[in-house]
This record gives structure tokens, sequence and C-alpha cells, in this order.
């Protein structure tokens, strides 16, 4: 019986041991560098509507941001809903869409907030 409880013991401790598994999620990840927002900036990549933001309200957003929720999400209506209150082009932090995703709202990526960041910062262009 001493025998069995010591077999069982060893076994669920080495199996404990094995099965913690911890990984670590790089920093970019969790901390994108900054998207410079001046053209002047050798890094500058300009952030467009249709291919870098559009698709985020498509896959997180127009669920409920649709025509019976405000602001309307959808592809079509989306510069215009966020334009008539929730962004303030070229002011990221005094737009209620950015304050919002980056509150928590939605789910966001840390990415996806600042692509949504640098999109209001060089001028929320319908693009």
């Amino acid at each position: 019986m001493k025998k069995l409880l010591q077999i069982v013991l060893v076994s669920s401790l080495s199996l404990l041991c094995f099965s913690c598994y911890y990984d670590e999620i790089p920093d970019y990840i969790l901390n994108p560098p900054e998207i410079p927002t001046d053209p002047g900036d050798p890094d500058f990549v300009a952030i467009t509507l249709s291919t870098d933001i559009q698709p985020i309200f498509t896959a997180n957003c127009i669920g409920c941001h649709n025509a019976n929720r405000d602001p309307d999400l959808r592809e079509g209506n989306s510069y215009n809903a966020l334009l008539s209150g929730y962004v303030t082009a070229n002011n990221a932090s005094g737009s209620e869409l950015y304050t919002t995703v980056n509150s928590g709202h939605g789910g966001l990526s840390a990415q996806e907030i600042e692509l949504i960041k640098a999109w209001i910062n060089q001028g929320a262009l319908d693009n």
C-alpha cells in the first residue's frame, strides 16, 4: 500500500511539474510602437480607413454598431457616423472613438487601438 501511494504521489508531482507552462507575450504586442503621424517622419505610413480601420470595425464592432445602434460602423456608413461627434480629426485623445476603445470597449488588440489612434491623428481621412 505504501509503495502504491509513493508511485501515485511521484506520478502526480511529475505531471504537475510538466503541466505548468507560461508563454510570455512579447512587449511589442502589448505595447506596440507609436505610429508616426508626421508625413515628414521617415517612418511615416499613411493609415487608411478602407484598408486599415474598416476591417477592424467589420471584424469587431458591426455585430452591435449597425443600423440599430450608433455609431453605425458598417462599411459605407462608418465615416459619416464617426465624424458626427465620435471623432475629432487630428486629436485622438479628444475623440470619443479612441477613448472608448482604449478603455477596453470592444476587446480590440493594442495594435488595433494604435491604428485607430494613428488614423485619427493623421486627420481621420475618408480614404
